[in-house]
């Protein structure tokens, strides 16, 4: 029988087939290189979360960063949000400190963007006072900043110091002071809509020694390096002005007025997203 090809055209087709084969090879290269290049590029960012919140309060933007082929950490402190069953009365801010450093190390980061939310802007400043080669800046959302041998108590109002003493004591022996009942209306979140729903679900207890322990700095606060301070202001939350006034009253910082509420993290995510990669 008869070839139906002759051995010129069979040469042909093998030719057309293994361009084929190469033109496929090179586009998956190339595509491969493309998505290289966009991790390369991409920013890294670790954030740090305020009282009685969790690693899951940065969901939202931690979302959209990823989605557009950033790295975004969410981590919980000892004691809370997903590890709220690690409570325990030996927890101080220092626990707070390393439970951050710790992700920095393990997963062996660099040129990070540290955000530190409310109460989660003193964790972000022990980092930056113990490894300041590891971060590209510092971003304080609506947060706590303290100076060394400062205690969160110590720049907190001294009502609000008294009642949430108060309130852990009566609660559980002074181990924790209880979720906000209802939440506080500086945060942004209307009782009765989904969101107050989502927020009531996850908040946990704060270990109150994480308030009342010392910050432990080597440095002027930021350590030299690039910071930005987002005053959030559409409510206020007044726990938070001690620490605004403090960091006018510094040098070397970047100030952002922000017309959202103090968790905009939650419900202004899409805009927080596009102030944290301006940083």
């Amino acid at each position: 029988m008869t070839n139906v090809l002759s051995s010129p055209s069979r040469r042909a087709l093998l030719a057309v087939a293994g361009g084929l084969g190469l033109a496929s090879s090179l586009g998956s290269t190339s595509a491969r290189a493309a998505q290289c290049n966009q991790q390369a590029s991409g920013k890294t960012f670790v954030f740090a979360h305020g009282s009685w919140h969790g690693g899951w309060c940065w969901q939202r933007v931690a979302d959209r960063l990823r989605a557009q082929g950033h790295r975004a950490f969410t981590p919980s402190y000892t004691g809370m949000g997903d590890r709220e069953h690690l409570l325990s009365k030996d927890i101080t801010i220092e626990t707070f400190v390393r439970d951050v450093a710790e992700v920095l190390l393990t997963e062996e980061l660099s040129d990070v963007i540290l955000v530190g939310h409310s109460f989660g802007g003193v964790p972000i400043s022990g980092v930056a006072d113990r490894m300041p080669e590891k971060i590209l800046h510092l971003v304080y959302l609506d947060a706590v900043v303290l100076e060394s041998g400062q205690t969160a108590f110590s720049n907190y109002p001294p009502k609000d110091v008294e009642e949430r003493i108060e309130a852990s004591n009566k609660a559980n022996g002074g181990l924790a002071v209880p979720n906000p009942m209802p939440l506080p209306p500086s945060w942004g979140f209307t009782e009765g809509t989904a969101d107050y729903a989502w927020v009531m679900r996850r908040i946990t207890p704060t270990p109150l020694q994480a308030y009342m322990t010392a910050l432990d700095l080597h440095a002027p606060v930021g350590n030299g390096l690039p910071r930005t301070y987002i005053h959030c202001y559409q409510p206020e939350n007044p726990v938070i002005e001690p620490s605004r006034a403090l960091v006018r009253s510094l040098s070397g910082w970047n100030w952002i007025d922000f017309p959202g509420p103090h968790d905009s993290m939650i419900t202004r995510s899409d805009e927080i997203v596009k102030l944290l990669l301006q940083v």
